[in-house]
């Protein structure tokens, strides 16, 4: 009889065990649910990649007039940006939509405007006025994904 219940249980368990196993892998903790992206996360995707180690130089203070090619590829993202429509503009009744674009489109210009400035300090070796304008970017950058993104997106900025 025991010998019975060992072999019932084993049986039992290996079932269990191989079943486990010929489940779909689980994403590992932390890991983003795949979506497709779209052609504007793509572009902030860019800009983001680009922009990250000029705002690490800002903080550190080792800003120097290379930086200013990484803040070129920021702007021409904002210009490219700025032909797209964020995905939120969709969500929004159709009486909102022009003035939620016309908003976006103006936030990317002062954005862009910014960016420009930054450029030219950087080139200029300004420093001290570039290390502002980081941080001045920095905020239009955060306010623009406050306004214009989508809430559960916001989840790591």
């Amino acid at each position: 009889m025991k010998i019975r219940l060992l072999l019932l249980s084993l049986g039992f368990a290996l079932t269990v065990s191989s079943s486990l196993r010929a489940e779909d892998p689980k994403p590992a903790p932390g890991a983003k649910a795949e979506k497709p992206e779209t052609e504007l996360e793509k572009t902030m995707s860019k800009m983001n990649k680009a922009w990250r180690p000029v705002r690490k130089a800002a903080k550190e203070g080792k800003l120097t007039p290379a930086d200013a090619a990484l803040v070129a590829t920021v702007r021409q993202g904002a210009e490219e940006a700025s032909k797209l429509t964020p995905a939120l503009e969709a969500e929004k009744p159709a009486a909102e939509q022009a003035k939620f674009q016309a908003d976006y489109q103006a936030q990317l210009k002062k954005l862009i405007a910014t960016l420009t400035k930054l450029e030219a300090a950087l080139t200029a070796n300004d420093i001290p006025a570039a290390t502002k304008l980081v941080g001045d970017a920095g905020a239009v950058i955060k306010g623009g994904h406050k306004e214009f993104k989508k809430p559960d997106e916001n989840e790591h900025h």
